[in-house]
């Protein structure tokens, strides 16, 4: 806080001419709007009484205003806290703080101290899904010393919760890691209108606990929500973020129902064992090239279930062999190729394929004449007739149009 004469408190001597005193009780009145508000707590000098510095009193009150704090502080020597202001200043039992948006209290929270409650209201609306109420539990001066209070204690004092059907809502399950046993939330038919009831089931049997967790991180909240039918939007259960945006998700396993649109039995999106091209020179996470390598049979035990030694057994105990479609192409099992796994030549560099050569063998038919001819007939000297042409074998050259591409595995 500056010093200068509109915002320092002079007490008046007894020497004082009339003048004198007019100015200073001018300044001093003034004082109590300029010291109301100032970008930093009041100075020793800022207060004098009889030419002497008397320094911070008990209820003083200033209003602190710069780039990261807009508050009210209180001076209170009896009861105070450790507080980034300095001095007796607090803001005990004083009003709401609020920041626009998580964002700005995070940027503000070397400003706040213990016990404060501060509101994250956007004022723009844009962030109205982290506008929350927390509560500072700590001097880290960091989010750690942060809590949402609309989350219960994790110290196991709260150990039952009761709540309307009706009150579990996306906007309502946010930034928390919450343990839900044998939990059942029906809602009925009276859905707002949407002609379908709907059914919340969260549970976790004894030996195999399941978490749920969604939007853990303050700067992407994700919400699960059934659309029957919106522009932009697939109709069913849709993962989507803040913005409303497709959500990534991951998982050790895809399931999708056997017959598109039934509602069969669910099995992988992609099996172990499938085969695909593929444009890339090397095989992406979760895929081997099908180059005939011998790979572990426990690594890729769901693999090695599928294919087993049919392409290959590699050292014949730990390893096993991918299929090779090195310069080959894949041909489908059949009448004339019923063996899995069967390799026949390879391609060529220029894609040229030749045929095989052999013996050809033409027999001509039986001719049949009128007349008889010998060897008195008039003019005829010799006859010859052919019963028979035998060919010789030879080879032929096809070129087959291709591209080359690489051939991957799931595992």
């Amino acid at each position: 806080m500056s010093l200068v004469s509109s915002n320092t408190f002079i007490e008046p001597t007894a020497g004082t001419t009339l003048n004198t005193s007019r100015i200073q009780y001018n300044n001093s009145m003034r004082s109590l709007l300029t010291n109301f508000r100032s970008s930093a707590a009041p100075a020793a000098l800022n207060i004098t009484a009889a030419g002497d510095n008397i320094g911070e009193q008990n209820g003083m009150l200033f209003y602190m205003s710069n780039s990261n704090v807009s508050a009210l502080y209180v001076s209170n020597s009896d009861n105070k806290k450790t507080s980034p202001v300095g001095g007796n200043f607090t803001r005990s039992g004083l009003g709401l703080r609020h920041e626009n948006g998580i964002a700005a209290l995070t940027a503000n929270i070397t400003h706040y101290e213990i016990g404060e409650l501060v509101a994250t209201p956007s004022a723009s609306g844009a962030l109205s899904a982290n506008a929350r109420l927390y509560m500072i539990t700590s001097n880290s001066a960091t989010m750690s010393g942060v809590i949402d209070v609309g989350i219960p204690p994790t110290n196991g004092s709260v150990t039952n919760t009761m709540l309307a059907t009706n009150s579990i809502t996306a906007d309502r399950i946010k930034d928390a890691n919450v343990t839900l046993q044998k939990l059942d939330l029906t809602t009925g038919t009276g859905d707002g209108g949407q002609g379908s009831s709907a059914t919340l089931l969260l549970s976790s049997d004894a030996g195999s606990d399941t978490s749920f967790a969604l939007g853990t991180r303050n700067a992407a909240n994700v919400t699960i929500k059934h659309i029957d039918s919106a522009a932009g939007a697939t109709a069913g259960l849709n993962i989507l973020d803040q913005g409303g945006d497709y959500a990534p998700l991951a998982s050790n396993l895809a399931l999708q129902s056997a017959i598109q649109g039934g509602t069969t039995t669910p099995v992988p999106i992609v099996p172990a064992g499938s085969i695909i091209a593929w444009s890339g020179s090397t095989a992406p996470s979760g895929w081997l090239l099908c180059d005939g390598a011998a790979v572990s049979r426990t690594t890729y035990a769901a693999l090695f279930a599928i294919a087993g030694t049919t392409y290959g057994s590699g050292d014949g105990s730990t390893t096993f062999d991918v299929p090779d479609l090195t310069d080959r192409l894949p041909l489908g099992k059949g009448t004339n190729n019923s063996t899995l796994g069967t390799q026949t030549g390879s391609m060529s560099a220029s894609s040229v394929v030749t045929t095989a050569s052999g013996t050809a063998d033409f027999t001509g038919g039986t001719i049949s004449v009128n007349n008889t001819f010998t060897s008195g007939t008039k003019d005829v000297s010799q006859i010859t007739l052919i019963t028979s042409v035998t060919g010789s074998g030879h080879t032929h050259a096809v070129t087959i149009p291709t591209s080359v591409v690489n051939y991957i595995i799931k595992t």
